[in-house]
């Protein structure tokens, strides 16, 4: 065979499996428009990483308490979750006025993981600020930390000023980076769990004790929002910020990451917040179910009768692959002279 017509061959059959790895990894209408209130969503699949749907997901956004997802990361990371810290007037003071809190005192004695559980189900920002200065000392040191952290796990339009999401206009990220900061705290258990509870008690039977409960209405059934799915992850809201959520949700096996940026307002018990991530959350599993269980149908049957569980998408691009190598010695062989035409347009298709 002439080197022009083997040099066809490949070219046309890298064309092929090119097609086929965007055909096989799509999965919803890229035209579908969800009724949302949010400003910016996305919604991830969690075992995949891959994108379900999205909104304004690389407009710059202000993340409110959201931010405290990575400063509990760089906790468990820095941190045993034992070690005590003691309470200073610089952690307590950096709070401003109307902000929650776990009325923390000078002095006071806490562990990492009160710290941590203050931080994720009442949204604390004196516990995020004392974590901050436990780790690196000082406010300013860890915002760099937490910079480094975000750009080290991928996320490229975010700028951090403090550990807890008190507002500042160089306190930033997108929804699409929330989501990358969600997905990794997912590897690490000490928070899920935490996020996972609905209430939780500091100091309990002492004379401190302090009861909180979680700021995720979609976790609490006595909410209008409650979500029987629902499993985590963090609140946040200030009035530049709107509201705001890093969402998590599991059916069956299916496990879902919303984060929505800048919800309106509730009002009259209505969280349109929840009401997004109710929407997100139904969508995904809605179209997910239904791709999984026809690929497992198929799968199924090529693994009993022909392949041995080499999977769906291997056996398509094989099917094109062999399809554009009979259409290329056909072509061939019909009309050798068009070789040097296509030879061109397949090195152009390479560029990409």
């Amino acid at each position: 065979m002439k080197l022009r017509n083997k040099i066809f061959i490949i070219h046309i059959t890298t064309l092929i499996l090119l097609i086929s790895i965007f055909v096989t990894t799509s999965f919803a209408d890229d035209n579908i428009e969800l009724n949302l209130y949010s400003k910016s969503c996305i919604l991830v699949e969690c075992s995949t990483n891959k994108v379900a749907y999205e909104k304004n997901s690389d407009t710059i956004m202000y993340p409110a308490s959201t931010t405290k997802v990575l400063t509990a990361i760089l906790a468990i990371e820095n941190c045993n979750l034992s070690d005590k810290v003691t309470i200073t007037n610089e952690m307590i003071s950096k709070v401003p006025s109307g902000y929650a809190t776990a009325y923390l005192k000078p002095g006071e004695q806490v562990t990492v993981e009160e710290l941590l559980n203050c931080l994720l189900i009442p949204s604390a920002n004196d516990a995020g600020f004392a974590l901050a200065i436990h780790i690196s000392g000082s406010v300013d040191k860890f915002s760099e930390l937490m910079n480094e952290k975000a750009r080290e796990i991928g996320c490229t339009n975010t700028h951090f000023t403090n550990p807890s999401g008190i507002h500042d206009n160089n306190h930033y990220s997108t929804a699409k980076d929330m989501a990358v900061i969600g997905l990794y705290a997912l590897n690490y258990p000490q928070i899920t769990n935490i996020c996972a509870k609905t209430s939780y008690i500091l100091h309990e039977g002492k004379y401190n004790q302090r009861n909180f409960e979680t700021t995720n209405t979609l976790m609490k059934n006595s909410e209008n929002n409650y979500y029987e799915y629902a499993t985590g992850l963090k609140t946040g809201f200030t009035a530049p910020a709107g509201s705001c959520i890093i969402a998590t949700a599991q059916k069956d096996e299916m496990k879902f990451l919303v984060v929505v940026l800048n919800a309106p307002e509730p009002e009259n018990g209505t969280s349109y917040r929840d009401i997004d991530c109710k929407t997100l959350f139904e969508y995904g599993f809605k179209n997910f179910e239904t791709i999984i269980k026809q690929n497992e149908k198929i799968v199924n049957f090529f693994d009993k009768f022909i392949l041995g569980g080499i999977g769906i998408s291997t056996i398509f691009k094989i099917g094109l692959t062999v399809l554009g190598i009979f259409i290329c010695f056909a072509v061939i062989k019909r009309n050798n002279k068009n070789c040097e035409k296509v030879k061109k347009i397949a090195n152009w298709v390479n560029l990409f």
